[in-house]
């Protein structure tokens, strides 16, 4: 797809319940090749939000730095292969425990 594939997957996230919403610029390697990637971060407290987004781009659990997150945080990943056809998108979701 194209930028406006990219810019309809980035309005449907910011109209969602979240803490944080936030996009990147980041690199893997392939031997000595480097692929750039986006990386779209997301941060909520709402299991509402968090569980339709990991089953609408299949994302899978990852499990978090439990020094950092003490393991009460769940994390998801994935590729988002819909968002666009020029550079390859992630998704990082983290679902922080709330307050009650």
């Amino acid at each position: 797809m194209t930028d406006t594939a990219f810019s309809a997957v980035m309005s449907r996230l910011s109209a969602l319940d979240t803490l944080s919403l936030r996009v990147s610029q980041d690199w893997l390697a392939f031997g000595l090749d480097r692929v750039d990637v986006l990386v779209i971060d997301i941060l909520t407290v709402s299991e509402l939000t968090a569980m339709p987004l990991v089953s609408r781009h299949k994302l899978a659990p990852e499990y978090p730095d439990p020094g950092r997150e003490l393991g009460l945080t769940k994390v998801w990943t994935g590729w988002l292969g819909d968002a666009s056809d020029v550079v390859p998108v992630a998704m990082r979701l983290t679902l922080a425990p709330g307050d009650g």
